[in-house]
């Protein structure tokens, strides 16, 4: 077993190729960082074929989950993510949502990262590196009193038994959720899964929100989500048409000219391209 890796869960659905966006993201992991380069991922079974002989070779480990794929015909593929721990290849672990790259070395992150048990990532920035403080996507946690944790970034330890009691617990309220929702959770409550949910409210139901968040910005990343860029005035979700994005051929990003060094979570999709994912291949041949 690896002491420390990156572990991504993709399940494509019927508008998006998660496990195209997993390649990239793997690659930019690949290019970007000094001392952690292990990254493998997660496939539902019937899934294993999505993922192509040329995508396959960037990643250390291809692993089936376990019992079967929770998500079934859901669209929204993301019921199967509270297994992370019982895939994982790694003793220590960072997952990642599919929809992100690195930008730069984060290596020096992981000591920090192993002082807890578990670290969800609690501030996330704008693209031009301020602490977001948009309400607008949080108001369930805000008026819960739910732990402000973003699962797109979380870091876990194997060998520990906090983990696992929060995952029991997730488990339950992921294959419940309409339950769980509706006797903890307000009006404010989302009408669908929803994985940061699903984990804050287990840490909240353990009372360990202080032992899996940090005050600090370590870990974050850049959340691409509209509203989170202080355009609240703006209807239409999908950032692109909007702020203007420049992604080099030595794979810097800049984003309405602000230089991007953060894991950035660009959230809309579409906006991965295929020049995107040339650049990054270039870099990693190159």
């Amino acid at each position: 077993m690896n002491d420390r890796g990156y572990f991504i869960i993709a399940q494509n659905n019927q508008e998006y190729d998660y496990t195209r966006m997993a390649y990239a993201l793997a690659l930019s992991i690949k290019n970007t960082q000094s001392t952690v380069k292990n990254v493998s991922i997660a496939l539902a079974g019937a899934d294993e074929h999505l993922l192509t002989k040329e995508q396959r070779w960037i990643f250390d480990e291809v692993i089936e989950f376990p019992w079967g794929d929770d998500a079934g015909a859901d669209n929204w593929k993301i019921n199967n993510k509270w297994k992370y721990v019982h895939c994982t290849p790694y003793k220590e672990t960072v997952i990642l949502d599919a929809d992100m790259l690195f930008l730069s070395d984060y290596s020096h992150w992981w000591d920090s990262m192993s002082m807890q048990s578990i670290v969800a990532t609690s501030n996330v920035l704008t693209y031009r590196n301020e602490i977001a403080q948009s309400s607008y996507y949080r108001k369930t946690f805000i008026s819960n009193n739910l732990p402000n944790i973003y699962t797109a970034f979380m870091y876990f330890r194997k060998n520990n038994e906090l983990i696992w009691e929060v995952t029991k617990l997730t488990q339950l309220i992921m294959q419940n959720w309409q339950d769980f929702y509706l006797k903890y959770l307000d009006a404010t409550r989302p009408t669908w899964l929803s994985a940061d949910v699903a984990y804050a409210l287990a840490i909240k139901l353990l009372d360990v929100g202080s032992e899996c968040t940090t005050k600090t910005l370590t870990p974050t990343f850049v959340h691409m989500k509209t509203r989170m860029q202080y355009t609240d005035n703006l209807v239409d979700e999908d950032w692109t048409k909007y702020i203007p994005t420049y992604f080099t051929a030595d794979c810097q990003l800049k984003v309405g000219n602000y230089q991007q060094y953060y894991p950035f979570h660009y959230h809309i999709k579409t906006w991965l391209t295929d020049d995107v994912i040339k650049k990054l291949e270039d870099a990693f041949n190159g």
